[in-house]
């Protein structure tokens, strides 16, 4: 069978107006790849020695911060990297999926173990650390475009 002259085509899905929608799959492993690294870290970091890390003398907190926020900053690469035409949008929805799943996974922990007491600074450090989650995505987006190759992944190829 010749390839000379052959497309090969992916599904690309396409809304009213023609812009191509999201790549859910891709958004996935970059999200499946932000809580592969954030969810075992912040599940740690919350039952340090009993109580959360903040909460005990040192500075161990920060190295937990940090893992977390190079996982976000990663799976915004990753996305921007599968998808680098549209890398802003793409990061941004990782970054929303990753924060749904982990403040879920908070509001649960705390409604089982706390008996569903949240004081209102929690409250604000929560929205606090979303608005900074999405911004690391978006970031990591940016980079991962400039990783990419100079063509786009989801686009016919000539062969």
């Amino acid at each position: 069978m010749s390839k000379k002259g052959l497309i090969v085509e992916r599904s690309v899905s396409v809304r009213a107006g023609g812009r191509a929608g999201l790549g859910w799959v891709d958004i996935c492993w970059s999200a499946f790849l932000v809580l592969l690294v954030s969810f075992p870290t912040m599940t740690v970091e919350e039952d340090w020695h009993g109580s959360p890390m903040i909460d005990q003398p040192g500075h161990l907190w920060i190295a937990a911060a940090v893992l977390v926020s190079l996982a976000f900053l990663a799976g915004g690469a990753l996305i921007g990297y599968r998808r680098p035409y549209d890398a802003a949008r793409h990061g941004a929805a990782v970054g929303a999926v990753s924060v749904a799943v982990l403040l879920v996974g908070a509001l649960a922990r705390r409604y089982v173990l706390e008996h569903g007491y949240l004081p209102h600074a929690v409250v604000g450090l929560w929205g606090i650390g979303t608005v900074g989650s999405l911004a690391l995505c978006v970031m990591g987006s940016q980079i991962g475009r400039r990783l990419a190759p100079a063509h786009a992944p989801d686009l016919p190829k000539e062969i």
